[in-house]
């Protein structure tokens, strides 16, 4: 599996901030809202060159913004991958890229709120599920990925 804490840190580096949308302006990443069926938060498409996230309209800001920070793992760890064409074409496991974007987002997230985490003697999943307005099972797959580590 990529190292994805690593590509959060030098992405918070490159951009001097881990805010998912300002990581888009820097990154020439158009953020557009549509309406779109209920059972889809959001989707990357790229064309003549730009990189576009679609997000549903009706989505609240927390979920936006994860759904942002979810698309831009996919942008920054599967760059050329178009999934639409993968799960119609092979058998490879489109989970896993999903399971990287979550992790991607929630370690971006994380180090977003990384402020009011600090100085907590016990942190748990629950605690950065809550301040980082992550779902608790991302944030618990991506601690758990990292050995428990924060």
């Amino acid at each position: 599996m990529t190292d994805i804490r690593k590509s959060v840190r030098q992405i918070i580096r490159r951009c001097g901030c881990a805010d998912p949308e300002t990581i888009c302006e820097k990154l020439n990443v158009m953020i557009l809202e549509q309406d779109l069926p209920e059972c889809v938060k959001g989707f990357t498409v790229r064309m003549n060159h730009k990189t576009f996230i679609v997000l549903n309209q009706e989505l609240s800001f927390e979920d936006k913004r994860f759904t942002t920070a979810h698309e831009l793992g996919h942008i920054l760890l599967h760059d050329g991958t178009n999934s639409v064409l993968l799960g119609c074409h092979t058998s490879f496991c489109l989970s896993r890229y999903e399971k990287e974007a979550d992790s991607f987002a929630a370690w971006l997230l994380m180090y977003a709120f990384g402020h009011e985490l600090s100085g907590r003697e016990c942190v748990t999943t629950e605690d950065i599920a809550k301040i980082a307005h992550i779902p608790q099972s991302v944030a618990e797959n991506a601690f758990s990925e990292s050995g428990g580590k924060l």
